[in-house]
């Protein structure tokens, strides 16, 4: 069985000391990565995890997930080939066809936004080229949902980011980690899976109630199996039998929780 490991996703703005600062915390409190989205309202994800890089030596640093669309797969080679050399081989890249909203950043990049299929086709460079350059030594998380996508995940990813709606309850979740697992061929490892933490306590993360509306009300009601309590016992029995129902064992928060959420990943992380 997978052990637990939890990750932070940030997307603040500030210097590169508030950042050093920042991943220190994280590593300090327990937590295994610092993830950054990949979007125009938040920093670009390479600099800021080579900030981060300075000041920790065993916090991983990942994108969250990188926008494959956005650059040529030689473009993200050398900025994975920079992480992996700034973080002393720390770096996990994250990667994925591009969240829905990614298509008015390609727009104000000026780069070509393409059919799905051209999408997926780069993401399929970027993983051939980071495995031909790199092979196993830079762990690859590929958001994925599609079957083509869930395919090139079990050819060469080591985790998976399932791609879940914030109200998705345990059947849900189950039914989409028996999709990973179908596609993952025998001779590999079963895949990490990874589920985001959707809200804690009467709380939701501050992007989701900008980006979608969504209240603790509607998580509560659907069932939604990242919605946690608060409470470092009830939660961790919760993540308990959810690892054992489905497999998952990367969680993911947004880092205005990281520290609530302290005690959590103190009794878990590891085990």
């Amino acid at each position: 069985m997978t052990s637990f490991r939890f990750g932070a996703v940030s997307g603040a703005h500030g210097d590169a000391r508030s950042w050093g600062e920042s991943a220190q915390r994280l590593e300090d409190a327990g937590y295994s990565a610092l993830l950054v989205p990949d979007t125009l309202y938040t920093p670009s994800p390479f600099p800021a995890l080579a900030a981060a890089a300075v000041t920790t030596s065993t916090l991983h640093l990942g994108t969250w997930v990188l926008a494959a669309p956005l650059r040529t797969p030689e473009h993200t080679l050398r900025e994975t080939r920079a992480l992996v050399e700034l973080s002393n081989g720390r770096f996990e890249l994250g990667l994925g066809a591009g969240r829905p909203q990614a298509e008015q950043d390609a727009a104000a990049l000026n780069v070509p936004w393409g059919s799905a299929r051209d999408r997926v086709d780069r993401v399929q460079a970027v993983l051939e080229a980071t495995r031909a350059a790199f092979g196993s030594a830079v762990p690859i998380t590929l958001a994925a949902s599609g079957d083509r996508m869930l395919r090139l995940a079990g050819r060469h990813a080591h985790a998976v980011a399932l791609p879940l709606a914030p109200t998705a309850d345990l059947d849900a979740v189950a039914a989409t980690a028996k999709r990973v697992r179908e596609a993952t061929p025998a001779e590999r490892p079963p895949l990490e899976l990874s589920l985001q933490v959707v809200g804690v306590g009467d709380d939701v993360p501050e992007w989701l109630r900008r980006t979608a509306g969504i209240t603790p009300e509607q998580l509560r009601d659907s069932g939604a199996i990242g919605m946690l309590s608060g409470d470092p016992s009830r939660d961790a029995d919760a993540l308990l039998a959810l690892r054992a129902a489905t497999g998952v064992s990367y969680i993911t928060l947004s880092e205005e929780y990281a520290q609530r959420l302290a005690p959590l990943v103190a009794a878990l992380s590891g085990s």
